[in-house]
């Protein structure tokens, strides 16, 4: 009995020892929380943020239990002059011609766009040139392109509306 007492003994220190010689596949030989030390906030496969425009205005009320109504009238029109303002003005510029202060960055060969593609991208659309007729334009508006949003599910028909007279009939 004291012999397989002995042989027990060794073939543990056997297989301890080759138990630590076996390299383990991870750089932790112990791995209980697995993906901790990864920061969530370091998101590196997403473009780079751009920053907010200094001249930007936050909006932090919060409306205190009402629901807040954000739509722009006086009386029953549409302030197309504040509805250009806030949507279009910050790309196409105060006067309609392309260039707004987002222009710039947009035409940059910093931006996300010419790091990917290697082209640079058009800056917006000078809309006292634009060819399109009016109906084209609101059509053109609730759709997007390129980097222009969709304002479809953003501003109703009669402010899209509001806003292409005004273009057409007061920048113009």
């Amino acid at each position: 009995m004291n012999k397989n007492r002995k042989i027990l003994i060794i073939f543990i220190i056997i297989a301890l020892f080759l138990t630590g010689c076996v390299q383990q596949s991870n750089t932790y030989p112990v791995e209980i929380f697995s993906e901790m030390h990864y920061n969530q906030a370091n998101k590196y496969q997403e473009p780079p943020r751009v920053p907010a425009h200094p001249d930007s205005v936050p909006y932090s009320e919060t409306g205190y239990g009402e629901k807040l109504d954000l739509t722009i009238t006086k009386s029953n029109d549409h302030d197309a002059n504040q509805l250009y303002y806030v949507n279009c003005a910050f790309c196409h510029g105060l006067e309609g011609d392309g260039n707004g202060p987002a222009s710039e960055k947009i035409t940059s060969d910093k931006n996300y766009w010419f790091t990917v593609t290697g082209e640079r991208h058009k800056s917006p659309a000078n809309l006292m040139l634009s060819e399109l007729s009016k109906e084209n334009a609101v059509v053109f508006i609730k759709g997007g392109a390129g980097l222009m949003p969709a304002y479809e599910n953003m501003l109703t028909e009669d402010e899209i509306r509001s806003i292409v007279d005004y273009v057409w009939d007061d920048l113009r």
